[in-house]
């Protein structure tokens, strides 16, 4: 007897009622557990006038999850939307704006009827719905401190209050933007008010601390912060506009800046960081030569950050001085740094005196770095690979003690020769020097990079999980792709990293370093710049 190929079947699920919160969260759990198939749950509102299903769905090769909603059945089936995202919450303002609006277009008089009985049975049977099911722990107390209530028929949208370390602040505007509800959004954060007055789902107006900044600039701002209290006002307006550009614009300028603002930070650089000029005597045309290219705000900008910079002067302050935004200063001290025409020092501050009879001991910095260029290759500055092996175990033995995850990551990079063979040659030494100097550009203090093997090379990110590796792996690829690397012509460079961490994916040395090795050779596989284990591994569709 034939079976029934299961890769792409649906799993159906029939709901009393409009999927809450911890619904949702389950039905995640469910689609992301068997990877390729439909997870779909349908329901119908309460005087059974109109039907809706909901089809989740994670892809088999990784990426965000795949939701659509439907009303309608059969051939009146009916998409109203879809959307890739892990956000819940966001999901869950989806669902019940769209199925608020829907139900009542189709009632006659217009009256929206929903009785408390059912709203109660509703909020019951959200809250012990998983104890029943009993292949999910989903963790209620977090989810109320959301300060969202179980949808009701009766109200199209949902309460806003709650904490920005649990929801992210771009997830939350673009659900007030997608609910277009009218309002004040007020965020608390330390001694900072910041305020977003919306009409259906746009910002009007923003300010944050009574003025200190206003605008599109407060909102991309707001977008960069990852904690305070926040609340929406609903239908609390004002007359006042400063606000020039679209949320959905707003949003993905705020993102980007939040990642720029996150590399200064693993970089090590701060508010109170000291600015400091790496030539003291370059010339304007010089500067403006290499700075020119690529410059991600006006070259008057640049001039004006360089010359203010006077060694003892803190980032902070200089912004201050020169009166320029955070959306500004950042990428452009970001430019500088890649570019090496700057530097910085962070000095400890409360520093406690040493003892009066204690004489500090001299340390020779020529005798660390005899030893470190002993375990480099000289023509590229990258470590050997038994050095790899070596600071790998030692980071190995390290966060075993200290429980933090460990990413190790296999590069391999190949210049791609025209027809009729295409083949794939190793970089040259002048290329491989350079692409060392843009990995150390962008990379912690703490990471290493070295060669691999024969002629690939892999990292070593301490205290680094598979996502946050993910994200670090991209930003080389987007920085080895953005200019062609010497004697390598543009288009040419094929770039296959594979990713693998301890201990989510393995927890012995000789299998992190077979994992990477695996999705590495998925990468290549897939013609993809980076694929990590997790993706890959048996058991993951």
């Amino acid at each position: 007897m034939l079976r029934k190929g299961t890769g792409m079947a649906k799993i159906l699920q029939q709901l009393p009622a409009a999927p809450g919160l911890s619904e949702i969260h389950h039905f995640l759990s469910q689609a992301m557990e068997r990877r390729g198939r439909q997870v779909v749950i349908s329901w119908a509102t309460p005087d059974k006038l109109v039907e809706f299903s909901l089809e989740i769905q994670c892809p088999i090769k990784g990426g965000d999850t795949e939701w659509k909603l439907f009303s309608g059945k059969d051939r009146e089936k009916k998409l109203l939307w879809e959307y890739k995202t892990c956000d819940v919450l966001l999901v869950y303002n989806l669902i019940v704006s769209s199925s608020g609006e829907i139900h009542h277009a189709v009632q006659i008089d217009g009256a929206i009827m929903t009785s408390e009985a059912f709203r109660d049975q509703s909020r019951k049977r959200d809250t012990y719905y998983m104890q029943a099911m009993q292949t999910h722990e989903v963790d209620i107390a977090r989810l109320s401190q959301l300060g969202l209530k179980d949808n009701s028929w009766s109200r199209g949208t949902a309460e806003h209050t709650g904490d920005l370390s649990i929801v992210q602040i771009s997830s939350l505007l673009q659900s007030l933007l997608i609910a277009k509800l009218t309002g004040c959004l007020e965020i608390n954060k330390s001694n900072e008010k910041a305020r977003i007055f919306f009409v259906d789902g746009e910002p009007t107006y923003a300010d944050i601390a009574a003025g200190r900044i206003t605008g599109d600039e407060c909102i991309l701002e707001i977008v960069t912060w990852r904690e305070g209290k926040y609340e929406f006002i609903q239908r609390q307006r004002t007359e006042h506009k400063n606000v020039k550009t679209s949320l959905e614009t707003l949003v993905l300028q705020g993102v980007k800046l939040k990642d720029q603002t996150n590399y200064l930070k693993n970089a090590g650089l701060g508010p109170d960081s000291v600015l400091v000029q790496k030539y003291l005597n370059i010339t304007q045309p010089e500067f403006d030569a290499r700075t020119t290219a690529g410059a991600p705000v006006a070259l008057q900008v640049l001039r004006s950050i360089y010359v203010t910079i006077d060694s003892e002067s803190t980032l902070k302050t200089i912004a201050t001085r020169l009166h320029l935004p955070q959306s500004v200063w950042v990428p452009a001290i970001i430019h500088l740094l890649e570019l090496d025409l700057i530097g910085f020092t962070n000095p400890e501050q409360n520093k406690s005196a040493p003892p009066e009879n204690l004489i500090p001991k001299s340390i020779d910095p020529t005798l660390i770095h005899s030893v470190m260029m002993g375990l480099r290759r000289p023509e590229t500055g990258m470590f050997t690979y038994p050095a790899f092996l070596y600071f790998l175990e030692q980071e190995y033995f390290r966060g075993y003690r200290a429980g933090s995850p460990l990413c190790v990551m296999v590069m391999e990079m190949r210049v791609v020769k025209g027809p009729p063979n295409f083949e794939r040659e190793p970089l040259d030494v002048v290329a491989v020097a350079e692409v060392f100097r843009r990995i150390s550009a962008l990379k912690r203090h703490i990471d290493l990079v070295a060669h691999y093997e024969s002629y690939d090379y892999a990292m070593i990110l301490p205290n680094t999980k598979s996502s946050g590796a993910n994200v670090f792996a991209q930003r080389i690829v987007n920085s080895l792709l953005s200019t062609p690397l010497p004697g390598v012509q543009h288009g040419k460079l094929s770039l296959s990293f594979g990713v693998a961490c301890i201990p989510e994916d393995c927890t012995d040395l000789s299998y992190v370093l077979a994992a990477a090795e695996a999705a590495k050779a998925q990468a290549i596989l897939l013609a993809a710049p980076v694929i990590l284990f997790r993706d890959i591994r048996p058991g993951a569709e």
